[in-house]
């Protein structure tokens, strides 16, 4: 006879898997319960770790705070785009001179010259995260570090290469003195806004840069010069300076280049050979004219990528100010244009951050730090095309030089930072 199931004798048997585990030995039941008690306990540690870890101090609380800021996509994005197309034009233009130079090889100065790209990149970013507000407390330190610096190229601690003593231990502290300048000056007109209105506010910022050039004028390094004066002036006339103070600096400049030329010998030199190169094609003009002949040659197109005539030991240094004349009879005016093109998208967003920057000192900080860039790039233009007389000036992401290319990256670094601070728009 079959029994049917009860509720007692489904109560009883129990499930399957009751029924399963009825039949374990008590030791395998244990050693199951052990173990998952101890993966229970892994988990709320995790979670408890999560849950606790914080910033150990102020600064790396600022960090992560900061990290987590929305960044200036663009001008981040153009500029590693600039960075490497750089490069590439750095191995076409230095490959030459590496390859008939015994000790270093043919791609030596690509191989430096991207190790410091990288550092740099680091930087850039690691920069990006500090809140530029801290640089006020900076910005003194800084200019007495790199007026100390100045001082010591003029010592036999100093390095001359091509008649010019400019170079400290491998570097340029006049990389750093432009950046020091823009922090100095930002800081100073963001402070007291009504010291650019007087003229007797204006006496100190002069006697600063003053400072400055007069060290740079003894390497003789009139390019960097330059570039701190127009840096100092324009953050100084974004601040509040009233315009009839250019008729006196318009005066002063005049006499000072006056002097200049009657008495720095290089000076009165580059002038003349600016005036007519091929009155010396041979010699002081030598390279304006192969500058010259490298742009004419390219045509519209170009010759080709790395198939420049002139950078094999005709034209001077072509992967440090003449790299744009590689570049433009590799890849002719429309790959040129194209470069001058994204020079000048990222100018754009330069002033743009600085537009609209959450204060004053951010304003004049991307003020200066753009203002460098734009003028230092149009003064290598200028020279390269013959449109000014030859000077040491680099062109910014290209030129070959790892302190020029690292602190250019540093200065990135803080734009992107003061774009992460920039106050939400009504439409956002």
């Amino acid at each position: 006879m079959v029994s049917l199931p009860t509720a007692s004798n489904t109560k009883r048997r129990g499930s399957p898997r009751r029924r399963a585990a009825s039949r374990r030995s008590p030791q395998k039941a244990q050693a199951q319960s052990r173990q998952d008690s101890r993966g229970k306990r892994r988990v709320r540690r995790s979670r408890a770790r999560v849950r606790t870890v914080q910033p150990r101090n102020a600064f790396q609380a600022g960090l992560l705070e900061q990290s987590k800021k929305k960044i200036d996509a663009p001008l981040l994005l153009i500029t590693v785009m600039l960075l490497v197309v750089g490069l590439i034009a750095l191995l076409s233009a230095s490959y030459p001179k590496g390859y008939y130079s015994s000790n270093i090889g043919p791609f030596y100065y690509f191989i430096r010259q991207l190790g410091m790209a990288v550092v740099g990149l680091v930087l850039m970013w690691g920069v990006s995260c500090i809140n530029y507000t801290m640089y006020k407390r900076w910005a003194f330190i800084l200019y007495f570090i790199s007026f100390v610096m100045l001082v010591l190229v003029l010592t036999p601690l100093g390095t001359t290469l091509n008649k010019s003593r400019r170079w400290l231990f491998g570097f340029q502290p006049s990389e750093i003195a432009k950046l020091a300048i823009i922090l100095l000056f930002a800081t100073m007109a963001s402070a007291k806004s009504e010291s650019v209105r007087k003229v007797k506010g204006l006496l100190v910022y002069v006697a600063l840069i003053g400072v400055y050039i007069l060290l740079l004028a003894m390497e003789p390094h009139m390019s960097a010069s330059m570039i701190l004066i127009v840096i100092g002036f324009v953050i100084l006339f974004v601040a509040g300076m009233h315009v009839w103070f250019l008729v006196p600096v318009g005066i002063g400049g005049g006499i000072i280049a006056v002097i200049a030329y009657f008495t720095l010998n290089h000076v009165q030199e580059r002038i003349n050979i600016f005036l007519n190169p091929f009155l010396d094609a041979k010699d002081t003009g030598y390279q304006a004219v192969q500058s010259l002949i490298a742009i004419g040659s390219g045509g519209a197109f170009g010759l080709g990528l790395g198939q420049s005539r002139q950078k094999f030991l005709y034209l001077p240094e072509p992967m440090n100010d003449f790299i744009f004349s590689v570049i433009c009879e590799e890849l002719g005016f429309v790959g040129a244009a194209l470069i001058l093109v994204l020079f000048a998208y990222f100018v754009y967003r330069g002033f743009s951050i600085a537009r609209r920057a959450a204060d004053r000192f951010g304003c004049l900080l991307a003020t200066g730090i753009t203002m460098q860039f734009a003028f230092q790039i149009l003064l290598n233009l200028a020279v390269v095309s013959g449109l000014f007389p030859v000077t040491g000036a680099s062109l910014p992401l290209f030129s070959y030089g790892g302190t020029a290319l690292v602190m250019q990256l540093v200065e990135i670094g803080i734009l992107l930072n003061i774009s992460r601070n920039i106050p939400p728009s009504k439409k956002e």
